[in-house]
């Protein structure tokens, strides 16, 4: 097995960070209204409720994470609604 160093800047592990942050709260976002029964077995309304917290809480970390333009492209016009 071969063995490579690479060297990333604090800018590259950011935006690593928060591209499978992404990828992550889209997983909620598909699963929200889908009765996939992800937290909530046989309660699909419940586990809405439940799948939409998490992606609440993913919204407030990719606050802190992402750049102005990777909002953008997440909220679209409502990414100063998700900085407040």
């Amino acid at each position: 097995m071969s063995n490579y160093t690479v060297e990333l800047d604090i800018e590259q592990i950011d935006r690593i960070v928060a591209d499978d942050l992404i990828r992550c709260r889209q997983t909620f976002v598909n699963d929200l209204s889908a009765g996939n029964n992800i937290f909530v077995w046989g309660d699909s309304a419940a586990d809405d409720i439940e799948i939409q917290k998490h992606i609440d809480a993913f919204d407030v970390v990719l606050s802190w994470y992402c750049t102005p333009e990777q909002l953008r492209d997440i909220y679209g016009d409502d990414v100063l609604s998700i900085q407040d």
